[in-house]
C-alpha cells in the first residue's frame, strides 16, 4: 500500500468512496489509478507533496545560506581582528628591537666608563656618576642580559 493510499484511507470521504467502488478503489492502470475521483485526488496530493519537498528544499538552502553568511561574517571579522594583532605585534618588537640596541649601545658606553672608571678611580665624584649609570643601565637590563 502506497503512502497516498494509506492518507487516502484516513480522510473522512474514503468510507463513502469504499461503499461505492468497494476493492476496485485502488485498481490502476500503470500510474493512473481507474477510478477518476481516486486519481485526481492523488494527483493533487502528490503536487502538494512535492511543492511541500521543494519549500522545505528552498528554506533548508535558505537556511544553510543565513548561517554560512553569518559564520562568514565572523570569520572576517576574526581574521581582521588577527591581522591588526599582527601589525601591533610587529610594530611593539621593532619597537623592542629599537630598545634592545639603544640597551647594547649603553652597555659598550657603560663598559668603556668602567675601564675610564679603573683608570680614574681616586676621583669620588666622577666615581658617583659612574655608579649612578651601571645602576641605570641594570635597571633597564632588568633580569635579562
Amino acid at each position: 500500500m502506497s503512502d497516498f493510499e494509506k492518507w487516502f484511507e484516513d480522510q473522512d470521504f474514503y468510507t463513502n468512496m469504499r461503499f461505492i467502488h468497494g476493492d476496485k478503489l485502488f485498481d490502476k492502470d500503470g500510474d493512473v489509478y481507474r477510478v477518476l475521483p481516486v486519481q485526481m485526488t492523488y494527483q493533487g496530493w502528490n503536487t502538494q507533496r512535492q511543492r511541500s519537498k521543494d519549500e522545505f528544499v528552498a528554506l533548508t538552502q535558505e537556511w544553510h545560506t543565513k548561517g554560512w553568511n553569518a559564520r562568514q561574517g565572523e570569520i572576517d571579522e576574526l581574521k581582521a581582528q588577527l591581522n591588526n594583532m599582527e601589525a601591533r605585534y610587529i610594530e611593539k618588537k621593532k619597537g623592542v628591537e629599537g630598545l634592545q640596541g639603544r640597551i647594547g649601545e649603553y652597555s659598550r658606553l657603560t663598559i668603556s666608563i668602567r675601564n675610564e672608571f679603573d683608570l680614574w678611580s681616586d676621583d669620588s665624584e666622577f666615581a658617583d656618576v659612574i655608579e649612578a649609570q651601571i645602576e641605570n643601565f641594570e635597571a633597564l637590563r632588568g633580569e635579562h642580559e
